[in-house]
Protein backbone atom coordinates (compact mmCIF):
# COMPACT_ATOMS: atom_id res chain seq x y z
CA UNK A 1 0.00 0.00 0.00
CA UNK A 2 2.83 2.38 0.68
CA UNK A 3 4.42 2.09 -3.08
CA UNK A 4 1.02 2.51 -4.05
CA UNK A 5 0.30 6.09 -1.76
CA UNK A 6 3.79 7.11 -3.15
CA UNK A 7 2.95 6.50 -7.06
CA UNK A 8 -0.36 8.05 -6.85
CA UNK A 9 1.36 11.18 -4.58
CA UNK A 10 4.35 11.31 -7.46
CA UNK A 11 1.36 11.74 -10.35
CA UNK A 12 -0.36 14.31 -7.84
CA UNK A 13 2.58 17.00 -8.10
CA UNK A 14 2.87 16.61 -11.83
CA UNK A 15 -0.73 16.75 -12.89
CA UNK A 16 -3.08 19.27 -11.27
CA UNK A 17 -6.17 18.18 -13.02
CA UNK A 18 -8.16 16.95 -10.57
CA UNK A 19 -10.46 14.83 -12.51
CA UNK A 20 -7.18 12.76 -13.76
CA UNK A 21 -5.82 12.49 -10.52
CA UNK A 22 -8.92 11.16 -8.97
CA UNK A 23 -9.20 8.61 -11.87
CA UNK A 24 -5.67 7.43 -11.47
CA UNK A 25 -5.97 7.17 -8.02
CA UNK A 26 -8.97 5.15 -8.18
CA UNK A 27 -7.11 2.42 -10.71
CA UNK A 28 -4.28 2.50 -8.38
CA UNK A 29 -6.17 1.98 -5.38
CA UNK A 30 -8.02 -1.21 -7.15
CA UNK A 31 -4.98 -2.24 -8.42
CA UNK A 32 -3.49 -2.45 -4.82
CA UNK A 33 -6.56 -3.65 -3.43
CA UNK A 34 -6.34 -6.35 -5.50
CA UNK A 35 -2.83 -7.04 -4.32
CA UNK A 36 -3.45 -7.24 -0.78
CA UNK A 37 -6.42 -9.61 -1.18
CA UNK A 38 -4.27 -12.08 -3.44
CA UNK A 39 -1.49 -11.98 -0.91
CA UNK A 40 -3.92 -12.29 1.85
CA UNK A 41 -5.33 -15.22 0.02
CA UNK A 42 -1.51 -16.88 -0.40
CA UNK A 43 -0.88 -16.31 3.51
CA UNK A 44 -4.26 -17.87 4.24
CA UNK A 45 -2.65 -20.91 1.69
CA UNK A 46 -0.16 -21.01 3.74
CA UNK A 47 -1.78 -21.49 7.27
CA UNK A 48 -4.08 -23.75 5.88
CA UNK A 49 -1.95 -26.07 3.57
CA UNK A 50 1.72 -25.51 4.53
CA UNK A 51 2.11 -24.07 1.15
CA UNK A 52 1.77 -21.47 -1.06
CA UNK A 53 -0.55 -23.78 -3.99
CA UNK A 54 -3.59 -25.05 -3.18
CA UNK A 55 -3.71 -28.75 -2.56
CA UNK A 56 -6.27 -31.30 -3.46
CA UNK A 57 -8.05 -33.05 -0.63
CA UNK A 58 -7.13 -36.60 -0.39
CA UNK A 59 -9.88 -38.83 -2.36
CA UNK A 60 -11.80 -40.61 -0.32
CA UNK A 61 -10.93 -44.10 -1.47
CA UNK A 62 -7.10 -42.91 -1.20
CA UNK A 63 -7.29 -44.85 2.89
CA UNK A 64 -8.72 -47.85 1.18
CA UNK A 65 -5.75 -48.03 -1.42
CA UNK A 66 -3.22 -47.98 1.24
CA UNK A 67 -4.37 -50.58 3.13
CA UNK A 68 -4.37 -52.80 0.17
CA UNK A 69 -1.29 -52.20 -0.75
CA UNK A 70 -0.16 -52.12 2.76
CA UNK A 71 2.77 -54.97 3.20
CA UNK A 72 2.24 -57.00 6.17
CA UNK A 73 4.97 -56.61 9.16
CA UNK A 74 5.08 -60.31 9.74
CA UNK A 75 5.38 -61.95 6.52
CA UNK A 76 5.58 -58.75 3.83
CA UNK A 77 2.56 -60.11 1.83
CA UNK A 78 0.08 -57.34 0.81
CA UNK A 79 -3.94 -57.77 -0.28
CA UNK A 80 -2.42 -56.36 -3.89
CA UNK A 81 0.24 -59.42 -3.55
CA UNK A 82 -2.47 -62.03 -4.90
CA UNK A 83 -5.86 -59.57 -5.68
CA UNK A 84 -6.43 -57.36 -8.67
CA UNK A 85 -7.83 -53.78 -8.24
CA UNK A 86 -7.42 -53.81 -12.19
CA UNK A 87 -4.15 -51.46 -12.11
CA UNK A 88 -1.96 -54.42 -10.68
CA UNK A 89 -2.22 -57.36 -13.23
CA UNK A 90 1.18 -56.99 -14.58
CA UNK A 91 2.03 -59.40 -10.78
CA UNK A 92 0.81 -62.89 -12.39
CA UNK A 93 -0.16 -64.25 -9.09
CA UNK A 94 -3.61 -62.13 -9.30
CA UNK A 95 -4.38 -64.40 -12.13
CA UNK A 96 -5.10 -67.30 -9.93
CA UNK A 97 -7.23 -65.08 -7.56
CA UNK A 98 -10.18 -62.76 -7.42
CA UNK A 99 -10.37 -59.31 -7.93
CA UNK A 100 -11.63 -56.82 -5.47
CA UNK A 101 -13.58 -54.54 -8.01
CA UNK A 102 -16.90 -54.18 -6.07
CA UNK A 103 -16.37 -57.18 -3.66
CA UNK A 104 -17.92 -55.44 -1.00
CA UNK A 105 -21.00 -54.85 -3.09
CA UNK A 106 -21.38 -58.66 -3.72
CA UNK A 107 -24.26 -61.14 -3.23
CA UNK A 108 -21.49 -63.13 -1.03
CA UNK A 109 -17.90 -63.92 -0.96
CA UNK A 110 -15.69 -67.39 -0.43
CA UNK A 111 -18.55 -68.96 -1.80
CA UNK A 112 -21.23 -68.24 0.43
CA UNK A 113 -18.93 -67.93 3.48
CA UNK A 114 -20.24 -64.28 3.80
CA UNK A 115 -23.77 -63.76 2.58
CA UNK A 116 -25.85 -60.23 2.55
CA UNK A 117 -24.35 -57.38 4.99
CA UNK A 118 -22.02 -60.11 5.99
CA UNK A 119 -19.55 -59.06 3.02
CA UNK A 120 -19.05 -55.38 3.70
CA UNK A 121 -18.95 -56.37 7.42
CA UNK A 122 -15.65 -58.21 6.34
CA UNK A 123 -14.14 -56.25 3.44
CA UNK A 124 -15.40 -58.59 0.92
CA UNK A 125 -13.62 -60.90 2.53
CA UNK A 126 -10.71 -59.08 3.56
CA UNK A 127 -10.96 -59.96 7.28
CA UNK A 128 -9.90 -63.71 6.31
CA UNK A 129 -6.80 -62.96 4.57
CA UNK A 130 -5.68 -60.33 7.31
CA UNK A 131 -5.02 -62.82 9.75
CA UNK A 132 -5.02 -65.92 7.77
CA UNK A 133 -2.52 -64.81 4.96
CA UNK A 134 -1.11 -61.99 6.24
CA UNK A 135 -0.51 -63.26 9.62
CA UNK A 136 -1.68 -60.43 12.18
CA UNK A 137 -2.38 -61.03 15.54
CA UNK A 138 -4.98 -58.85 15.82
CA UNK A 139 -8.47 -57.99 13.97
CA UNK A 140 -9.10 -55.53 11.41
CA UNK A 141 -10.63 -52.40 13.08
CA UNK A 142 -13.78 -51.29 11.93
CA UNK A 143 -12.25 -48.35 10.22
CA UNK A 144 -9.95 -50.23 7.98
CA UNK A 145 -13.10 -52.37 6.79
CA UNK A 146 -14.48 -49.32 6.04
CA UNK A 147 -12.41 -47.86 4.07
CA UNK A 148 -11.38 -50.69 2.56
CA UNK A 149 -14.94 -50.55 1.06
CA UNK A 150 -14.75 -47.74 -0.15
CA UNK A 151 -11.88 -48.42 -2.17
CA UNK A 152 -13.74 -51.53 -3.16
CA UNK A 153 -16.79 -49.61 -3.93
CA UNK A 154 -15.08 -46.75 -6.25
CA UNK A 155 -13.57 -49.55 -8.24
CA UNK A 156 -16.31 -50.36 -9.57
CA UNK A 157 -18.03 -47.57 -10.47
CA UNK A 158 -21.20 -47.33 -12.17
CA UNK A 159 -20.90 -51.60 -12.78
CA UNK A 160 -22.22 -54.45 -11.40
CA UNK A 161 -20.69 -56.87 -8.62
CA UNK A 162 -19.48 -59.60 -10.24
CA UNK A 163 -19.85 -62.80 -7.87
CA UNK A 164 -16.56 -64.90 -8.00
CA UNK A 165 -17.41 -68.62 -9.07
CA UNK A 166 -14.40 -71.10 -9.01
CA UNK A 167 -14.13 -74.91 -8.19
CA UNK A 168 -12.30 -75.80 -4.79
CA UNK A 169 -12.28 -78.18 -2.25
CA UNK A 170 -10.45 -75.77 0.82
CA UNK A 171 -14.42 -74.57 1.24
CA UNK A 172 -16.03 -74.33 2.81
CA UNK A 173 -13.78 -76.58 4.92
CA UNK A 174 -11.10 -78.17 3.71
CA UNK A 175 -11.52 -81.32 2.24
CA UNK A 176 -9.16 -84.38 2.70
CA UNK A 177 -11.27 -86.99 1.81
CA UNK A 178 -12.13 -85.20 -1.64
CA UNK A 179 -8.43 -84.68 -2.20
CA UNK A 180 -7.13 -87.86 -2.21
CA UNK A 181 -8.71 -89.33 -5.47
CA UNK A 182 -6.51 -85.90 -6.76
CA UNK A 183 -3.79 -86.81 -5.62
CA UNK A 184 -3.70 -90.33 -6.92
CA UNK A 185 -5.20 -89.16 -10.62
CA UNK A 186 -1.87 -86.20 -10.38
CA UNK A 187 0.14 -88.83 -9.05
CA UNK A 188 -0.40 -91.24 -12.20
CA UNK A 189 0.78 -87.68 -14.52
CA UNK A 190 4.42 -87.53 -16.02
CA UNK A 191 5.67 -83.96 -15.43
CA UNK A 192 7.51 -81.83 -16.90
CA UNK A 193 9.71 -80.08 -15.18
CA UNK A 194 10.73 -77.31 -17.48
CA UNK A 195 7.33 -76.79 -18.07
CA UNK A 196 7.23 -76.66 -14.30
CA UNK A 197 9.53 -73.67 -13.56
CA UNK A 198 7.10 -71.76 -15.96
CA UNK A 199 4.14 -72.53 -14.19
CA UNK A 200 6.13 -72.03 -11.05
CA UNK A 201 7.71 -68.81 -11.82
CA UNK A 202 4.18 -67.66 -12.87
CA UNK A 203 1.95 -69.29 -9.41
CA UNK A 204 4.09 -69.89 -6.88
CA UNK A 205 7.71 -67.85 -7.08
CA UNK A 206 6.40 -64.14 -6.15
CA UNK A 207 6.51 -65.53 -2.79
CA UNK A 208 8.90 -68.46 -2.63
CA UNK A 209 11.71 -66.43 -3.94
CA UNK A 210 15.05 -65.56 -2.54
CA UNK A 211 14.02 -62.11 -0.95
CA UNK A 212 11.29 -63.42 0.63
CA UNK A 213 10.14 -64.02 4.05
CA UNK A 214 8.12 -67.25 3.04
CA UNK A 215 10.33 -69.98 2.83
CA UNK A 216 12.23 -69.97 -0.49
CA UNK A 217 13.03 -73.58 -2.73
CA UNK A 218 14.24 -75.64 -1.67
CA UNK A 219 13.91 -74.80 1.77
CA UNK A 220 10.10 -74.95 1.67
CA UNK A 221 10.47 -78.86 0.73
CA UNK A 222 11.68 -79.21 3.92
CA UNK A 223 8.26 -79.42 5.80
CA UNK A 224 6.46 -81.46 3.90
CA UNK A 225 7.30 -85.08 1.99
CA UNK A 226 8.04 -83.18 -1.21
CA UNK A 227 6.19 -85.55 -3.53
CA UNK A 228 3.55 -85.14 -5.90
CA UNK A 229 1.04 -85.59 -3.08
CA UNK A 230 2.22 -83.89 -0.49
CA UNK A 231 2.50 -80.68 -3.25
CA UNK A 232 -1.11 -81.01 -4.17
CA UNK A 233 -2.45 -80.93 -0.34
CA UNK A 234 -0.72 -77.73 -0.09
CA UNK A 235 -2.33 -76.19 -3.32
CA UNK A 236 -5.36 -77.56 -3.04
CA UNK A 237 -6.20 -76.96 0.28
CA UNK A 238 -3.24 -73.89 1.35
CA UNK A 239 -1.14 -74.71 4.47
CA UNK A 240 -0.75 -71.48 7.28
CA UNK A 241 0.06 -68.45 4.91
CA UNK A 242 -0.31 -70.26 1.69
CA UNK A 243 -3.76 -69.43 0.01
CA UNK A 244 -5.56 -72.14 -1.23
CA UNK A 245 -5.47 -72.02 -5.36
CA UNK A 246 -8.60 -73.21 -7.47
CA UNK A 247 -8.71 -76.50 -9.17
CA UNK A 248 -9.65 -74.73 -12.16
CA UNK A 249 -6.88 -72.11 -11.95
CA UNK A 250 -4.44 -74.81 -11.70
CA UNK A 251 -4.56 -78.39 -13.01
CA UNK A 252 -3.73 -81.59 -12.10
CA UNK A 253 -0.93 -81.32 -14.81
CA UNK A 254 -0.16 -77.98 -13.47
CA UNK A 255 1.05 -79.45 -10.35
CA UNK A 256 2.63 -82.54 -11.37
CA UNK A 257 5.25 -80.20 -13.68
CA UNK A 258 5.80 -77.86 -10.36
CA UNK A 259 6.09 -81.25 -8.53
CA UNK A 260 9.02 -82.54 -11.06
CA UNK A 261 10.56 -78.78 -11.09
CA UNK A 262 10.92 -78.61 -7.50
CA UNK A 263 12.31 -82.02 -7.13
CA UNK A 264 15.12 -81.24 -9.15
CA UNK A 265 15.93 -78.61 -6.37
CA UNK A 266 16.06 -80.84 -3.80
Amino acid sequence: MLACASIFFYIYLKMKNSILILSLGLLFFIGCSKVNDKESENQQNIKDTGTTQNNQTSKPDSKGKEIFYMKSEVNNIACADCHSDGTNTSNSLTAYFSDVIGANKRESTYLGKFKGSEVSANAGGATVCWKTYMKYKTDMTPDQISDLNVYFESLLGSGTPVVSNYETIALPKRDKEKLKPIQTEIASLKGDENNGKIVFDKACVFCHNQDSKIKKVPDVLDEFEGNVKSVTYNVYLGDGPMPFYHLDKLSGQDIADITAYLLTKK
